[in-house]
Formats: structure tokens, sequence, C-alpha cells
């Protein structure tokens, strides 16, 4: 291996990604499959939450799925986005859209974890 070609092995629990030069990948995975029953499952698509798409330019790295996940979890996956990032509310209570509408109701409702909601 020259001075400019290198292998990066990332591995998290039971799963590994590799990163390397052009021709360095099949020596790396001959030289682990001598070691460890291996399986290649092709280019890493999603890992630790990101997913992964290679571009002919590079890769894109994001996070869609998992934010789609979120909001299904809150009940904002049908929410109506505003052209300003800002939530308008009436001084009077019986006009604001996000007061409770009953005595007992709470915010979140009950299906919602409270603390899952504070720390997304």
């Amino acid at each position: 291996m020259s001075r400019s070609e290198f292998v990066i092995i990332a591995m998290y629990v039971d799963d590994l990604n590799i990163i390397r030069t052009s021709g360095e990948l099949p020596k790396a995975v001959d030289c682990l499959k001598k070691q460890f029953q291996m399986k290649d499952l092709g280019k890493t698509k999603f890992c630790l939450g990101l997913q992964i798409e290679y571009m002919k330019d590079g890769i894109f790295v994001h996070q869609s799925t998992y934010t789609e996940k979120i909001l299904k979890r809150f009940y904002m996956d049908k929410a109506h986005p505003l052209s300003i990032p800002i939530v308008l509310r009436s001084l009077d209570i019986k006009k604001d859209p996000f007061r409770p509408h009953e005595n007992d109701e709470e915010f979140l409702g009950a299906k919602v974890p409270y603390l899952s909601a504070l720390e997304h």
C-alpha cells in the first residue's frame, strides 16, 4: 500500500463500514474474511440514523426518514407548514387554537411520552 492509499474501518456493534481508496477494498475485505465470517451488504444506506446517498460528485448525508418518524410520533406529520417560522397565538384564551379544549385535556395527549417530547 502506498502512502496515498488508505482503509478506514468503522465498527458499531456487529456492523462494519469500510472507507477506502479505490484499490484497497478487496485487500481489506479478503484479510477480514480470513478471520471473521462476513457478509457484504453493499454500500451503506443507513448508519446510526443517518441516510447516505451516493452522487457522482460526492455523498449526501441527511436524516429525512428519522425526521418523518419523529413528526409522526408527535402527530405533526399532517401539520400545515407556514411561510414564516412563527406561531401566532391569541391573547384571548377562547380564540387560542393551542389551548386544551376540555378541562382535563393535556397539550400533548396521553399517548405522547412527555420526556421524549422534551428531548426531541
